[in-house]
């Protein structure tokens, strides 16, 4: 087992002298609570057989807590080892939160890898964390993963196989159905009762959290209940104001960070609906938020600008819509006006998978300069400093680089890399254990947080600083944008200039002009102004749905060098 972690006690104790909330409980102990107290309501839907309304799974709390538990004797009785990994590699499904709850109450670790790797990332992740269980889809759109996991086993032979199957799918040998996990036979032979034999520990490292993109291997980020969910996940969802009555759509994938944070936290902690959307289709969350009268979108800025832009988008089909909750990105000014001007707020969180979310807005009496343009204030538990060059903390009206500290271990089986991503180098660095996020922010005197860009992703035309985000701020309104991202191109006298990718809207072109025209309305400085435009069908997205950026200055750097 891995072993290697930064986490020392006394970040325990740091952690409770700035307001974070320690509770004892995990996971399953909150699954436990809600089926006594809300057994008969239900808690969680999916379209994993389809999204027709008679395919869709419907669990109650009950349901759920009586077949995690299932879940768990079996794995028990199959000696699958406390303390070892589950990889699940699952499109948005029930099970794949139920993993959460299962590991929670064995003491092992899940690692949710998301359904878009590849091959070799695949591979590589299993051969780097020996998992005693897979569990899996057979395929997903053309990645043979059954095949993959198969072929896996000549690094890890012990490794058992988990099919989640689909309607009439045949499991060859050596691979088993997950279903057969949830069969309620296994109570013939235990009791539920039995489990309380099982302790539980909130500071025992429960997920393993991919930190990176679809190419690569992912690094893994180590959390536990603690850090992730009781000083995360708790201030969230009580500052974002999730409640008993919600029903929430989760739009994006259950894998990653914002997955766990909206699909299987927030839910935990405050009761209430989830639906997991298996595929995604800007129309089909539309007809779902009516149906289902959804009064939350969870997930990324990305998918939910998409929702919002699209042609279907009224204000009769998110009539039960009452709060957009969103994190891995910041989102157009323009979109949340419009939720806006229907009624729905936007709550943000702002964070990294590395230590979590660690600021959002005060809805309560917020100004609307501050629900469009701002992160948010820290939440209790954190510290997030703005610092200069030289390592100063610098006071509010100051731009410099963002940092956050939190509970942390580092990452899976990269002792160096962890030290160095938490500048733990024994050097007397004063920001030892803090993340440096490479983000540019500044406090207002209110305490809110303004980011204002990544320290990469600034263009330096000539000596100017031009950042982005403030050019996609003023162009996202703009009549013909659907979706805008600003990077900087190579110039051989001025060293960068401004190049606009967008997303137009149906039937029109925006050129260099138009934008020229609107910015200068608008008083923006010329240098600052797009001096190239390239159109695109879609945006890169990455698994989480962030912009690739990467990819934008990669695709206009090819241009320039055809040209």
């Amino acid at each position: 087992m891995n072993t290697d972690s930064l986490f020392r006690f006394d970040q325990v104790l740091r952690s409770k002298a700035l307001g974070g909330r320690h509770f004892d409980w995990v996971h399953w102990d909150l699954l436990k609570r809600n089926a006594e107290l809300y057994g008969e309501r239900e808690a969680f839907v999916d379209s994993f057989y389809g999204i027709e309304p008679a395919k869709r799974r419907r669990r109650t709390w009950r349901q759920a807590y009586r077949e995690v538990n299932a879940m768990i004797l079996h794995l028990l009785d199959h000696a699958v080892p406390r303390g070892s990994v589950i990889v699940s590699h699952l499109p948005n499904s029930i099970e794949s939160a139920y993993l959460d709850m299962v590991t929670s109450k064995m003491m092992m670790m899940h690692a949710g890898l998301n359904v878009d790797l590849g091959k070799s990332e695949t591979i590589g992740v299993v051969k780097k964390l020996h998992p005693s269980v897979a569990v899996i889809v057979s395929e997903w759109h053309g990645r043979e993963l059954l095949e993959w996991y198969q072929e896996a086993r000549e690094w890890v032979p012990e490794m058992r196989i988990l099919v989640l199957p689909r309607d009439g799918e045949v499991l060859p040998s050596g691979v088993e159905s997950l279903l057969d996990y949830l069969d309620f036979g296994i109570f013939d032979r235990y009791s539920e009762s039995d489990l309380a034999y099982l302790r539980t520990d909130p500071l025992a490292v429960h997920e393993l959290l991919p930190t990176a993109g679809t190419t690569g291997v992912p690094k893994l980020s180590k959390r536990t209940t603690m850090d992730w969910y009781h000083v995360h996940s708790v201030a969230i969802a009580e500052r974002a104001g999730h409640n008993l009555y919600d029903t929430r759509l989760l739009i994006g994938p259950l894998s990653g960070g914002s997955g766990r944070l909206w699909g299987v936290h927030t839910p935990l902690y405050t009761g209430g609906r989830s639906f997991y959307l298996t595929e995604f289709d800007e129309k089909t969350v539309l007809r779902l938020t009516a149906e289902e009268k959804v009064t939350i979108w969870v997930w990324n800025p990305a998918l939910i600008t998409r929702v919002v832009t699209h042609e279907a988008f009224s204000a009769d089909a998110i009539k039960t819509l009452r709060l957009v909750s969103y994190s891995g990105a910041p989102m157009s000014g323009e979109v949340i006006e419009k939720l806006l001007r229907n009624g729905v707020p936007s709550f943000n969180v702002y964070g990294t998978s590395e230590v979590g979310g660690c600021m959002g807005p005060i809805l309560p009496g917020i100004s609307r300069e501050h629900l469009v343009q701002a992160a948010g204030v820290p939440f209790e538990g954190f510290d997030v400093p703005v610092i200069d060059a030289e390592g100063r903390r610098l006071p509010p009206g100051e731009v410099g680089e963002i940092l956050i500290w939190n509970i942390h271990h580092g990452y899976w089986d990269s002792p160096e890399e962890s030290r160095t991503t938490y500048h733990e180098l024994g050097d007397g660095d004063p920001w030892a254990g803090y993340q440096h996020t490479g983000d540019l922010g500044v406090y207002d005197a209110e305490g809110y947080l303004r980011v204002v860009g990544r320290k990469k992703d600034m263009i330096l035309r000539g000596s100017q600083n031009i950042f982005p985000k403030e050019i996609e701020d003023h162009l996202s309104p703009h009549p013909k944008v659907r979706d805008i991202a600003v990077v900087g191109m190579p110039d051989p006298v001025l060293g960068e200039r401004v190049c606009a990718f967008v997303v137009p809207q149906p039937g029109v072109e925006p050129t260099v002009e138009d934008f020229a025209a609107f910015l200068n309305q608008h008083d923006v400085a010329k240098f600052k102004w797009p001096e190239r435009v390239e159109l695109l069908d879609a945006m890169p997205l990455g698994p989480g749905g962030k912009i690739q950026k990467m990819k934008l200055r990669e695709m206009i750097q090819q241009k320039l060098e055809n040209e």
